[in-house]
């Protein structure tokens, strides 16, 4: 995705304003994917290239990079989304606040990674206060989310539009037929027996 923003702008199809935006969903995106891989597998071979056409077998099959490289670089990608992702980019797509949101998440994570298994208070402390940062421009949006406890509006509910617990969902629509079992097996009012999901 951040090849193909990249070759729109070059050939002049998106402004310089959406062309940060859009790098900075594709640069969320690709932090996102890394920082699982990392999370799951520690080490991992960062590649900041499109693969699709490269034939050397040395890029391909190199060795894994180190945890703090890669991490490194999705502090980077994350660093540039907070930054240039809109605040409001109409409903059902990737804002500042989503990006906020996820980036706080897997910065705690890592944040405390690297104070309690590997010892490293500085990069700990490094990742923890991008964590905090990130958690204040949700905690401090517009948008001004809450936790409402009720279970059923967000559990059981075909539509979150306006819940100020949610920051980020799927709309279901009932005329195209797309639609979730969620409400049957969250809702005692249903009679659909609940079964392997």
């Amino acid at each position: 995705m951040v090849y193909r923003v990249g070759w729109m702008y070059e050939r002049e199809l998106l402004t310089e304003a959406q062309y940060k935006h859009w790098l900075g969903v594709a640069r969320f995106f690709r932090a996102l994917e890394y920082m699982r891989m990392v999370a799951t597998f520690g080490d991992v071979p960062y590649y900041d290239i499109p693969l699709y056409m490269e034939t050397d077998p040395d890029v391909l099959y190199k060795d894994r990079d180190s945890r703090d490289a890669v991490v490194d670089k999705i502090y980077e990608d994350f660093n540039y989304a907070l930054k240039n992702v809109r605040q409001d980019d109409g409903i059902l797509f990737v804002n500042k606040d989503v990006v906020a949101s996820l980036v706080s998440r897997w910065m705690l994570f890592e944040g405390t990674w690297q104070k309690y298994h590997l010892s490293n208070t500085e990069r700990s402390k490094k990742m923890l206060n991008f964590a905090i940062e990130a958690a204040n421009i949700v905690m401090t949006s517009s948008n001004q989310y809450a936790i409402t406890g009720d279970y059923r509006s967000v559990f059981s509910s075909n539509d979150l539009r306006g819940n100020k617990e949610v920051i980020f969902y799927r709309a279901y629509d009932t005329d195209l037929k797309v639609m979730h079992s969620m409400i049957g097996y969250c809702n005692l009012t249903q009679e659909q027996t609940a079964g392997v999901n």
